[in-house]
């Protein structure tokens, strides 16, 4: 329970780093278009910046190839979401079982 428990947090670490760096890269591409990357960089600066966060979505991506979970990932964790321990059974399986055993 705990390998493949320590397995999914870490999976769900590295989706969250892999949305990071998309997150900025949308992000300092739209400083790109619409112009306002010219208030805080020098174009040297900017384009070395550009570069450096291209590299890094690439390398997130060899990674981390798919986004394994249908969630969205979240770049903050939640941390009212605990995982629900093995022993303890859903609600639907709990239900089904109790009608089985009333027939």
């Amino acid at each position: 329970m705990t390998a493949s428990f320590d397995a999914q947090r870490f999976q769900r670490t590295l989706e969250r780093w892999r949305a990071l760096a998309d997150k900025r890269l949308a992000h300092v591409t739209d400083l790109y278009e619409t112009g306002r990357w010219q208030r805080y960089f020098s174009e040297r600066d900017f384009l070395a910046m550009m570069r450096e966060t291209r590299e890094a979505v690439e390398s997130w991506h060899r990674l981390v190839p798919e986004i394994a979970s249908a969630d969205v990932v979240e770049l903050a964790p939640s941390r009212t979401h605990l995982p629900t321990p093995s022993f303890v059974a859903a609600p639907n399986v709990a239900a089904s079982s109790v009608k089985a055993s009333a027939a």
